[in-house]
C-alpha cells in the first residue's frame, strides 16, 4: 500500500458507493431494501481489511503479488496497447511483443492458466483505479457482492417468509466477508458462484427472462470456470438435482413420482458428470488428474504449515480415488466444523474457529431441537435444501482432503458456508413454523373442550 491509496481510494469508494446506491431499487424489491447497503458497506470494510492484514500482519502474501504483477500487465495499455490487448485477451505463450510486461511474473513461466487470469481481470480494474491497491480491491469488492446478493435474491425468493435468517447465512459471514471480498481469486469465484444460482434459479427452473437470466448465469459460470473449475464439481450436479426435483413436481401420479426420485437423482447426477467433464478437459481438474493433484496439493500445503502449528493431519493417499473417499467423513468434519477454538493460532483463525463453533452449535441444535426423522423429512421436501447439501458435503470433502492446513481450508471453504448456513437456517425456520402450528392446534382444541 502507498500514500496515493489515501488519496484514491475514497474517491473510487464514494464512486462506488452512489452507484450501486443507484440501482439499489432495480436490484433489491421494497422489503428486501433493508440489508442491502449495509451488505455492499461491510463488503468494502472486508476487501480494505484483507489488504492492511496482509500487508502490515503478514508482510506480504498472494493479494500483493497480484497487484504487483498485475500492473506490469496494466503499463502496457499506456506503452503498446496492441501488447495489453494480448495480454488481456491472448493466449499465455511467448509473444516478443508482450514478453517485456511477463519478464518477472511467476505465472507466465509456470503456465498458471487460472493464476493468470486473475491478473487479467486486475489490470482492466487497475485502468479504472490508476493501479491503486485498495481502489482495485474495492471493484473486485462490488462484483463479490453483487454475485452474493444475486444469490440472496434467488434464496429468497423460495423462502420469502425467511428473509431475515437467510440474510444472516447469505451477507452477513464475517469469512465471506473478509476472505471473499479483497483483491483475491475468492472474491470472483465467490461472486461468480452467485451469478451461476442466480441465472439457474431464475433462467431454468422459473423459465423467467430466460436469455436474460441465463446470460448472468453463463458469466458466472465462465468466471468460475476460469479461475477454479474444481468448484463446479460440487455445484453442477447439485443444481441438475434441484432441477430434476422441481421437474418430478409436474408429474400428475402419485406412484410415478415415487418411482422417479431415484431415476431423477440418477440422471441428475449422470448429467451433472457430464457437464463437469466437458468442462474439465484437458485441465489438472480432470476426472485423471484429479486425485494425484488432490494428493500433490494436500502434501504441498500440510508441509507450508506444519511448523506454524496451523496443518492437520492428512492421510497418506495412494493416488487413487478409493483412497480420497475413505477419508471422506473426516475430510467433510474438518471442512465443517474445524479449527475448533483451541486451534486457533492467530486472530484471523479465532474467527473462523468461532464460526465453525456456530456451525456445530446450529447443526447440533437441529438434531436435537427438530430431531432426525423431521430435519430429513424437510431436506427431502425442500429441493433447495437438498441440493444444497449435496453441494456442502461434497465440497467440505473436496477441500477438507487438499487444504492441509487451517490457514488455507479458511478460504477454500467460503463457496460451502453460504449453502450449508441457509440449508440449516430454512430447517429451523421450517419447523418453527410447524411447531407453532401445532401449539395453535392444541389450544383450540384446549379452548373446545373447556
Amino acid at each position: 500500500m502507498e500514500f496515493k491509496d489515501l488519496l484514491v481510494t475514497p474517491i473510487c469508494g464514494t464512486i462506488l458507493f452512489l452507484l450501486m446506491y443507484s440501482l439499489r431499487k432495480q436490484m433489491a424489491p421494497p422489503h428486501l431494501r433493508s440489508p442491502f447497503i449495509p451488505a455492499l458497506l461491510l463488503k468494502f470494510v472486508g476487501a480494505i481489511s484483507l489488504g492492511l492484514i496482509y500487508f502490515f500482519y503478514y508482510g506480504g502474501g498472494d493479494t500483493e503479488l497480484y497487484h504487483v504483477l498485475s500492473r506490469y500487465i496494466t503499463r502496457s495499455f499506456y506503452e503498446n496497447p496492441v501488447a495489453f490487448f494480448k495480454l488481456v485477451f491472448g493466449p499465455l505463450e511467448y509473444d516478443p511483443e508482450t514478453f517485456p510486461y511477463l519478464a518477472m511474473n511467476m505465472f507466465y513461466y509456470r503456465k498458471d492458466v487460472d493464476t493468470y487470469f486473475l491478473l487479467r481481470l486486475a489490470s482492466v480494474a487497475n485502468l479504472l483505479t490508476g493501479s491503486v491497491y485498495s481502489a482495485t480491491a474495492l471493484i473486485f469488492a462490488t462484483f463479490s457482492f453483487l454475485g452474493n446478493w444475486a444469490f440472496y435474491l434467488a434464496i429468497v425468493h423460495v423462502y420469502p417468509a425467511y428473509r431475515r435468517a437467510l440474510a444472516l447465512a447469505i451477507l452477513f459471514v464475517p469469512s465471506i466477508i473478509f476472505w471473499g471480498s479483497g483483491l483475491m481469486k475468492d472474491s470472483v469465484t465467490f461472486g461468480g458462484m452467485g451469478l451461476v444460482v442466480y441465472g439457474f434459479y431464475f433462467g431454468i427452473i422459473r423459465r423467467e427472462k430466460m436469455v436474460r437470466n441465463l446470460l448472468i448465469g453463463g458469466l458466472g459460470l465462465f468466471l468460475v470456470v476460469s479461475i477454479k473449475i474444481y468448484i463446479v464439481y460440487c455445484l453442477i450436479p447439485a443444481l441438475m438435482l434441484w432441477w430434476f426435483l422441481h421437474f418430478r413436481d409436474s408429474m400428475r401420479s402419485g406412484f410415478a413420482k415415487a418411482l422417479s426420485v431415484p431415476f431423477l437423482v440418477l440422471i441428475s447426477g449422470t448429467l451433472g458428470l457430464f457437464a463437469v467433464l466437458k468442462l474439465t478437459s484437458d485441465t489438472a481438474y480432470s476426472i485423471d488428474n484429479i486425485t494425484t493433484k488432490a494428493e500433490v496439493t494436500a502434501k504441498y500445503l500440510y508441509q507450508q504449515a506444519e511448523g506454524q502449528g496451523s496443518a492437520y493431519e492428512i492421510p497418506e493417499f495412494d493416488g487413487s480415488l478409493g483412497s480420497l473417499v475413505s477419508y471422506a467423513p473426516k475430510g467433510i468434519a474438518v471442512t465443517l466444523f474445524r479449527p475448533f477454538l483451541w486451534e486457533a493460532r492467530s486472530p484471523v483463525q479465532l474467527v473462523a474457529a468461532l464460526e465453525a463453533t456456530v456451525f456445530i452449535f446450529l447443526t447440533l441444535r437441529i438434531l436435537y431441537k427438530v430431531g432426525i426423522k423431521k430435519t430429513v423429512s424437510t431436506i427431502l421436501t425442500e429441493y433447495f435444501v437438498f441440493a444444497a447439501l449435496v453441494f456442502s458435503i461434497g465440497f467440505a470433502f473436496a477441500v477438507g482432503v487438499t487444504s492441509g492446513n487451517f490457514g488455507t481450508l479458511v478460504r477454500y471453504k467460503i463457496p460451502m458456508m453460504p449453502f450449508y448456513l441457509s440449508a440449516l437456517m430454512i430447517i429451523l425456520e421450517k419447523n418453527k413454523k410447524r411447531r407453532r402450528n401445532l401449539a395453535e392446534k392444541m389450544l383450540k382444541s384446549y379452548e373446545k373442550v373447556s
